[in-house]
């Protein structure tokens, strides 16, 4: 049976994890990243800890983008791994690799998404897809902003927040929304959308909040 909705999908789903979104937005750590309290070191470990989540996120839907559901929303061009492995280089150096840890909260996120990859869970992809890249082409924008200008974040730093490959990325979110309001979902699929994307905020804030107590007590430096 497919949920009948009042509303788009895709307002549905904004209202529904609005107050999570909030909640990662206002966290401690990006309150301090947007003031420009921290350092380059902060801007380096979260850049890190996005890179470990990315990894695995983008493996799972390249496994499962055949399926019925995620292949509408598989878009190699949306790929972050590639930019943030640049942004660690320019921000790192070449020997990145060997700096870099993923904190609790990471590994928590990093954890989950294998498992729904594990069981082919393409409702559960989606959502995580959905709180990610949505995020990263409209609030990610602002903050590229910030990176550059309070914390001088040179363009070799910042590929992560460079979607020029898929045009305009406000005709991209529409397109994207359009899509997820033509997903026929049933009553429980639609339930799992809705907290599969709730969690996917709260995964964050775990990251934020590992990123916090590593770097906010710096944030009278910059």
């Amino acid at each position: 049976m497919i949920a009948a909705l009042d509303r788009p999908l895709s307002t549905v789903l904004r209202d529904c994890t609005a107050i999570a979104h909030s909640h990662s937005e206002k966290s401690p750590f990006m309150s301090c990243l947007t003031s420009g309290a921290l350092n380059s070191a902060a801007v380096a470990d979260y850049t890190a800890q996005l890179w470990f989540i990315y990894v695995v996120l983008e493996d799972g839907v390249r496994e499962h983008s055949a399926g019925s559901r995620l292949g509408v929303f598989a878009d190699s061009r949306l790929e972050r791994v590639q930019a943030l492995e640049q942004d660690l280089l320019g921000l790192i150096g070449p020997r990145w690799r060997d700096c870099v840890l993923p904190g609790r909260g990471t590994l928590a996120y990093v954890a989950h998404l294998r498992r729904l990859a594990e069981v082919g869970d393409e409702t559960g992809l989606i959502a995580h897809h959905y709180v990610r890249y949505l995020g990263d082409l409209s609030g990610g924008q602002v903050l590229a902003r910030v990176l550059r200008e309070r914390y001088r974040i040179g363009p070799d730093g910042l590929n992560f927040y460079d979607f020029s490959r898929i045009g305009s990325r406000e005709c991209y979110r529409s397109d994207y929304r359009c899509r997820l309001d033509l997903l026929e979902l049933d009553e429980v699929d639609l339930s799992w959308l809705v907290s599969s994307a709730n969690e996917a905020f709260e995964f964050t804030r775990g990251v934020l909040g590992d990123l916090a107590e590593r770097h906010c007590v710096f944030s009278n430096r910059i």
